[in-house]
């Protein structure tokens, strides 16, 4: 690799380097949704079947790929922003590229609040699903006994609050998103300084 001492160079660089970050983790959210659906069908199948208690370990692993998929939507955000202001504020015309296109158009934005409201609903509702069809399968049989809590129950009670625990992680972060904005926009005007040893 050849140093350079044109900074579009530099920039156009990071930039294809940044879109591809973004690419490859919408990709790892896609798979985390395939992963909890098809873990969803794998556990209702024995939980249906033979173990009703199985449809509770769905609920806690769900909580953990929420977490990875807020993760990376929270890193897709950040890299958006950074291009947005880093990046295509030096290279482009004020206004355009397509992070400033997609951030600016009310109908872009509306695009991005729906992916957002169905995953949350995809996975805030499975969990709830799992959480019912255990309850459907064995409340008609057995109450829930608090004073004398049986592995079952106690797992009941860990399936309910993972459940809380994935909706407050995924609820809605617009304002994280803001202060990076802001935080890039004050930093972006600034001209980078050279260091002197």
């Amino acid at each position: 690799m050849t140093n350079t001492s044109d900074p579009s160079e530099f920039l156009l660089a990071e930039y294809n380097a940044l879109r591809g970050e973004i690419l490859k983790r919408s990709e790892i959210q896609h798979q985390l949704i395939s992963f909890a659906l098809a873990a969803l069908g794998a556990l209702a199948a024995v939980g249906l079947k033979d173990t009703p208690s199985a449809l509770l370990a769905y609920p806690i692993l769900v909580l953990f790929l929420a977490i990875g998929w807020t993760y990376n939507d929270l890193q897709i955000a950040q890299i958006g922003l950074y291009i947005k202001h880093r990046i295509e504020r030096h290279l482009a015309a004020t206004g355009q590229g397509w992070q400033h296109a997609i951030l600016s158009q009310r109908p872009s934005r509306e695009i991005g609040s729906l992916a957002k409201v169905a995953t949350r609903g995809m996975f805030w509702g499975t969990e709830i699903l799992a959480v019912g069809l255990y309850l459907l399968m064995t409340l008609p049989g057995r109450p829930i006994r608090l004073d004398e809590p049986r592995a079952e129950d106690v797992l009941l009670i860990i399936s309910i609050v993972a459940t809380v625990v994935t909706m407050w992680v995924m609820r809605n972060r617009d304002s994280v998103v803001r202060e990076i904005e802001r935080d890039m926009e004050r930093g972006g005007s600034a001209a980078p300084t050279k260091r002197t040893s």
